[in-house]
């Protein structure tokens, strides 16, 4: 049952969506002038072929991308115009994989609810009920990616649900369950409704299941809704109708005699599977169907066939073929609602408060998906740069010269930076975005900021060790006694945020994968051997040099150098400028890059 209250939870205005792929190519309306409304504890299904518009529909009331016209009101807060409020009250359970994956099921529920605003006991006690809920207890210490496609969906069904939001927008929830499973999700939803007065916006193919779990449902075709009602005023349009269903043997199609044969006494669609067949007639006309059935095609080109009244599924196929039922009358003019009453301000100490709280957790599960890998990083970290220093120490007849060994340690630091700082945190950023994850991070009432800082302090762990370990490589095989300073605190961690703003950035400027490997090994195997952080710049052409003076890397080794040989002057000021100037612009920017919108 639907909740008492009838206020509106969702009303969507005049709704349009105007794509234009590429430069020249022709608008495609994604989404065109929808109008419906969602009431407060309704569930409400979404159903209709791929490219129908849902998806953009869904990111849309996420205030994920912005429509061209027309309005969105979730709980009467204008989506456009203040997406943060309407991502607090909003659960979102994507067709792609959630974050979290390599946390333990029992942390990423508990993060889930802390990025959602819940207090910590809050967040702790929904954590307990949902995993003896969704059954999840013998797994609940396990890596989510540890577990079955099955399993791993119940838990970012969970993660959906953390935070008890008005709203849950659930595309596909049921994807890969066991008909157990199923059945429970869709039992979680009918108690959410009912008892809690949580609106629900349901999108799934699944329209049998969609059928037994949602109140109304808006058919969508070619960016439109070409039906809105509940199952009931849906199926009301085959009213009268005997509906016979058609199983060919071994999944072979139907003769075209054979579909003109059974054409004759009624409207023959495709099933949904190979071999299937969908007849609808008037009452009258059945003996003549069974007859054309049994008769004329054969019991032995049959695998199975029975009669039944019309369902849900054969209005959505009817309807997506365009026969059968006529489309729906134009929607009724809603009146224009008034403006919503504006959102209290958070103090700014409330501000600062959440923007922590979020670094915290987002810090935490950064940590945690890095531990899967930090054995082989580190030794990595620490390996590299000691082979750099033994190896470059000895090429032709020996640079074990104080002025050679000092460029070579700085630049084996730095270069080893490079390849865990700039490398490594770009294509993490690069798998975010194209396993679908960056998504998901923008549904939460989260700050790009908060995001930004764990993803670069995560890594300062795993960089750290590759910048210290060449100046002590160096002093145990060649005795270079080097001037340990405390700005040495101030230089490496500097260098450390610059070069990982530089991967940030690059991450999230390009989009493809493959283009970000390429990119990341150009910087660090050419621009770094051809820039003045293994080699003096005066051995260096004029381009390469002022080419290199545009990069952090050119700054984080003349820094170190003038540390290690203690020269601390006017330069060394300068190479501590350039890099927190360069830090603050690489994060800025990856900060604003960073599509917390889609479009």
């Amino acid at each position: 049952m639907m909740s008492n209250d009838q206020t509106s939870a969702i009303e969507v205005r005049g709704l349009t969506r105007v794509y234009r792929p590429g430069r020249r190519g022709e608008p495609v309306r994604a989404n065109d002038d929808l109008t419906f409304t969602v009431t407060r504890g309704e569930v409400f299904g979404l159903l209709g072929p791929n490219g129908a518009g849902k998806t953009t529909l869904v990111s849309q009331l996420l205030g994920l991308v912005r429509p061209t016209s027309g309005s969105i009101r979730v709980e009467g807060v204008d989506v456009v115009s203040d997406p943060e409020a309407v991502k607090a009250m909003t659960g979102f359970l994507p067709q792609t994989g959630l974050s979290m994956r390599l946390v333990e099921v029992r942390r990423a529920l508990h993060y889930t609810g802390r990025l959602r605003g819940q207090t910590e006991p809050e967040a702790r006690r929904q954590t307990a009920e949902l995993i003896e809920e969704l059954g999840l207890g013998p797994v609940a210490d396990r890596y989510v990616d540890q577990l079955s496609g099955g399993m791993t969906r119940m838990v970012n069904f969970g993660m959906a649900l953390m935070g008890r939001t008005r709203v849950l927008i659930l595309d596909e929830p049921t994807n890969e369950l066991d008909p157990r499973n199923r059945r429970l999700i869709w039992d979680m939803v009918g108690r959410r409704s009912a008892s809690d007065g949580t609106t629900v916006v349901l999108v799934t193919h699944n329209v049998l299941e969609a059928e037994q779990a949602v109140h109304r449902v808006g058919v969508m075709r070619g960016g439109r809704i070409v039906a809105l009602g509940t199952p009931g005023e849906l199926k009301g349009s085959l009213a009268g109708k005997v509906r016979m269903e058609l199983l060919v043997k071994d999944g072979e199609s139907l003769r075209q005699a054979e579909l003109d044969r059974l054409g004759d006494v009624g409207t023959v669609t495709s099933g949904g599977r190979p071999g299937s067949y969908l007849v609808h007639s008037d009452p009258e006309s059945m003996p003549e169907m069974v007859k054309a059935v049994t008769g004329d095609l054969g019991m032995t080109r049959l695998d199975d066939f029975r009669l039944s009244r019309p369902t849900l599924e054969d209005v959505y196929l009817s309807m997506d073929t365009g026969a059968g039922v006529p489309a729906p009358p134009p929607p009724a003019a809603v009146p224009e609602a008034p403006p919503p009453a504006a959102r209290p301000r958070r103090s700014a100490g409330e501000r600062v408060r959440r923007t922590l709280v979020d670094f915290k957790y987002l810090w935490l599960e950064q940590m945690l998906e890095v531990r899967t890998t930090w054995t082989w990083s580190l030794l990595f970290g620490l390996l590299m740069p000691v082979a750099m220093v033994f190896g470059l120490a000895r090429i032709g007849n020996g640079l074990d010269d104080p002025a050679s060994l000092l460029y070579i340690v700085s630049g084996a630091a730095v270069f080893s930076l490079a390849t865990e700082g700039i490398a490594t945190l770009a294509q993490r950023i690069g798998v975010i975005k194209t396993d679908g994850m960056m998504v998901y991070y923008a549904s939460l009432p989260i700050g790009k900021v908060s995001f930004v800082a764990a993803l670069v302090l995560s890594r300062l762990l795993l960089i750290m060790p590759g910048l210290v370990t060449p100046i002590i490589a160096a002093d145990l095989m060649y005795d270079t006694n080097y001037v340990i300073s405390p700005w040495l605190l101030v230089v490496l961690p500097l260098s450390c945020l610059a070069l990982s703003a530089i991967g940030l950035a690059i991450g999230t400027l390009i989009a493809s994968m493959d283009l970000i490997v390429v990119v990341t090994n150009l910087l660090i195997f050419v621009l770094l051997l051809a820039s003045p952080v293994l080699i003096p710049p005066e051995s260096l052409p004029a381009p390469l040099r002022v080419l290199g003076y545009l990069l952090p890397p050119t700054y984080a080794a003349d820094a170190l150098r003038h540390t290690l040989d203690g020269t601390l002057g006017a330069t060394f000021a300068l190479d501590l400028a350039a890099l927190a100037a360069l830090t603050v612009i690489g994060l800025a920017g990856a900060t604003r890059w960073i599509r917390w919108r889609l479009a």
